[in-house]
């Protein structure tokens, strides 16, 4: 995976994943403010949670212990950098695979970072253990939807299939290759009782999850 760097990492997001902005419009200007009671929510788990994230989860939830799981000690620095005023942030440089806590979540946010970890599953049962009951997740991933289609497409007028599957081979490289219906099947082997899907916006799916 790609190291980013304070430069360059919004622009950088925002050119490969279009649905970026729209994304977090969605979720903080409607979403949360319809599926969650602020008094309810003690404590919330950002897994990856960029300054903008960190923000508004603050704004919307000032009396809650927000807690930001980055591996990347780089990135976790620009949080720490732009959200130096706000005092309900805690910050663990690590892997959330990693991560030992003794706290029961309210509210996980788990924004396009599944398709970067190396066992999507046994991820996905350590957040599902770290939510309190009736816990809320919103979680979203690169589709592997739109990959497809454009293989289809560039196939079908006329690329070379070698060089195609050299492009697509080199994706997978990057991050996992997820597919929606794959996602939704794991949430509910989990044992996840609600699994809302919230949009799809080009190459980003996004769900709503309830414990």
């Amino acid at each position: 995976m790609k190291e980013f760097t304070i430069n360059n990492y919004l622009e950088d997001i925002r050119k490969k994943i279009p649905a970026y902005d729209l994304m977090f419009e969605i979720i903080f200007n409607s979403l949360l403010k319809i599926e969650t009671d602020t008094l309810q929510i003690k404590n919330i788990l950002a897994i990856g949670g960029q300054s903008f994230e960190a923000k508004n989860l603050s704004e919307i939830y000032s009396n809650s212990k927000i807690t930001i799981v980055e591996p990347s000690e780089i990135m976790l620095n620009i949080v720490k950098n732009e959200c130096k005023d706000l005092k309900n942030l805690e910050y663990i440089c690590d892997k959330f695979e990693n991560y030992k806590n003794d706290k029961n979540f309210q509210l996980c946010l788990c924004l396009l970072v599944l398709q970067f970890v190396e066992e999507p599953k046994n991820f996905l049962e350590k957040i599902y253990n770290s939510l309190s009951k009736n816990g809320l997740l919103i979680i979203s991933i690169f589709s592997n939807r739109q990959l497809a289609y454009w293989k289809e497409f560039a196939l079908s007028r006329g690329a070379k299939k070698e060089q195609v599957e050299k492009t697509f081979n080199n994706q997978s490289e990057i991050m996992n290759v997820l597919s929606p219906d794959y996602i939704e099947n794991l949430l509910k082997e989990i044992g996840f009782l609600k699994i809302e899907k919230i949009c799809e916006i080009l190459s980003v799916d996004m769900w709503l999850v309830k414990k």
